[in-house]
C-alpha cells in the first residue's frame, strides 16, 4: 500500500504540482521509495513514519504550500508538544502554551536531548530553510526529541521530558474591540470559513462604519479564501473607486486531468457555504475552462488583463494591518492589497511568502493520508531572481521579533502611536 501511494506523490509532485518546472531535478524520490519499498517488505512501516518520511520528501521542494498529513477523520490522533516557540539568538522562547502545563508563556528551550539549539539550528537547516530566525519553524523538529533543558523566566534552568498532546480542532476566535482614541481593533486569524467571517463582518458593520482608525490583525492568520474578507475591502480604501492592476498576480493553472477533478472537488465543497450567484458562476467557470485546457499544460484562464475595482468609504480614515510570518496565503492576498491603499499601512514582519504556486487541492489516499498541494504559478515568478519568494510582502513598518514581543504587544502599541500621528 505505502509505496503505491508514494508512487502517486511522485506523479503528482513531477506532473500535477505547479512548480514541477520551475523544481525540477531539486528531488531525489528514488531513495526514499527505496527506503519504503524495504521497510514495507519487513513489515516495519507504520502510518506514522510513513508521514515522516513522505514529509522529508517534500522539504527537496521548498514549497510550505505543499504538505502531506494524516488525514483528519477521527479514525487516527495526530499529536503536537503542547507549546510554541520562536527562536531568538540560541534559545527557543515559549510564545504560546496549549496542554502543557509544566510551560509558562516566557520560558525558553536551551537545548533538545542534550543538544544546544546554536547547533541544532546547523543540523536542522533543510527543514528550516529559513536565513531569519524570527521566521523559522521549529515545530516538527521539537517532536523529534524527548527531553528539553528550559530556562524559566525568574532564570532557572531545568530538564523536561517532552510529551505528545492529541491536536484537538480549536476554532478560531474573531474578536473586535473599541481602544482609544475612536481606534477599532479587529483580530481575523483566520478566512477558511468564508461564512463565519461574513457573519462577523455584519454583526459589526455599524461599528465599521463609524471609526475613524482601523488596526486589522492577521499575525496568525494561516489563510483560507480571498472571498472571506472581500466585504472588508471597503473599509481599507479612500472614498471613491480605486482601481488595482494585478498583472503579477494573475495565476496560471496547470491543466491536469488530476487537477481539473480535485479542484472541482474543492469548489463544490466551497460552494455549499456560498449563497452570491456570480461568485457560483465565476468559480465554475474556472473549472469548465480548465476542463478545456486539460493536457495543454500551464493557461491563463482570465479573459483580460485583471484588477480590482474597490468602492471605498470615508471612514475609517486610517487603516493599519499587523503582519507577521504566519501571516499565510488568502491574508498575504489582504496583506498586498492593503500596500496598495494610500490611507493604509502594514506593521510588523513579512508575511510568509506561499502565494508564489497556490489554489491548493488535496488528494486522498485510503481515508488515512492526504496531500495538500498547489495548482496555479503567479506570473510574477516570471521576473524572479534567486532569493526570496515572490510572494512575499514586507511591512510599510518593520518592527523585528524580540523576546519583549511576548509579554508587551510591541507592534499594536507602534500601531496605535503610528495612528495617532
Amino acid at each position: 500500500m505505502y509505496t503505491e501511494i508514494f508512487d502517486d506523490i511522485i506523479s503528482i509532485t513531477h506532473n500535477d504540482y505547479s512548480g514541477h518546472l520551475d523544481k525540477k531535478g531539486w528531488d531525489n524520490p528514488w531513495k526514499y521509495r527505496d527506503r519504503i519499498k524495504r521497510m514495507e517488505a519487513e513489515d516495519a512501516l507504520d502510518a506514522v513514519t510513513f508521514q515522516e518520511i513522505v514529509e522529508d520528501y517534500l522539504l527537496d521542494f521548498k514549497d510550505r504550500h505543499m504538505y502531506f498529513r494524516m488525514k483528519d477523520n477521527g479514525k487516527q490522533n495526530t499529536y503536537h508538544n503542547g507549546f510554541s516557540t520562536r527562536r531568538f539568538d540560541d534559545k527557543l522562547h515559549v510564545t504560546e502554551v496549549t496542554d502543557e502545563d509544566r510551560l509558562e508563556i516566557g520560558d525558553a528551550l536551551l537545548s533538545l536531548d542534550g543538544t544546544p539549539i546554536s547547533v541544532l539550528i546547523e543540523k536542522h537547516e533543510r527543514e528550516l530553510f529559513e536565513t531569519v530566525a524570527e521566521r523559522e519553524n521549529w515545530r516538527s523538529i521539537i517532536q523529534r526529541y524527548t527531553s528539553c533543558e528550559v530556562e524559566s523566566r525568574d532564570g532557572t534552568v531545568k530538564k523536561m521530558e517532552l510529551k505528545q498532546y492529541a491536536n484537538l480542532n480549536r476554532k478560531p476566535e474573531f474578536k473586535v474591540d473599541r481602544l482609544n482614541d475612536g481606534v477599532l481593533f479587529m483580530s481575523l486569524p483566520s478566512f477558511a470559513d468564508v461564512k463565519a467571517v461574513k457573519v462577523m463582518l455584519e454583526e459589526y458593520q455599524e461599528h465599521l462604519e463609524t471609526a475613524e482608525k482601523l488596526i486589522i490583525d492577521v499575525r496568525e492568520n494561516g489563510g483560507g479564501s480571498d472571498l472571506a474578507f472581500r466585504n472588508l475591502l471597503p473599509y481599507l480604501f479612500p472614498e471613491g473607486e480605486t482601481s488595482i492592476p494585478l498583472e503579477d498576480s494573475i495565476q496560471a493553472f496547470n491543466c491536469t486531468r488530476r487537477n481539473v477533478e480535485l479542484t472541482a472537488k474543492v469548489f463544490n465543497q466551497f460552494l455549499e457555504d456560498i449563497d452570491d450567484e456570480t461568485v457560483k458562476t465565476n468559480l465554475n467557470k474556472y473549472v469548465e475552462d480548465m476542463t478545456k485546457n486539460v493536457g495543454q499544460g500551464f493557461k491563463i484562464l482570465e479573459d483580460e488583463s485583471p484588477a480590482i475595482n474597490i468602492q471605498g468609504k470615508a471612514l475609517p480614515e486610517k487603516v493599519v494591518a499587523l503582519s507577521d510570518v504566519k501571516c499565510a496565503s488568502a491574508s498575504e492576498a489582504l496583506i498586498e492589497l492593503c500596500k496598495e491603499s494610500p490611507k493604509a499601512a502594514v506593521i510588523g514582519r513579512p508575511t510568509a511568502g506561499v502565494n508564489d504556486y497556490s489554489n491548493l487541492v488535496i488528494e486522498e489516499w485510503e481515508d488515512m493520508f492526504e496531500l495538500w498541494y498547489p495548482t496555479s504559478r503567479m506570473a510574477g515568478m516570471n521576473k524572479k531572481t534567486d532569493g526570496e519568494a515572490v510572494s512575499i510582502i514586507h511591512p510599510d513598518i518593520h518592527i523585528p521579533w524580540t523576546p519583549t514581543h511576548i509579554t508587551r504587544d510591541v507592534d499594536l502599541e507602534k500601531a496605535l502611536e503610528f495612528l495617532q500621528t
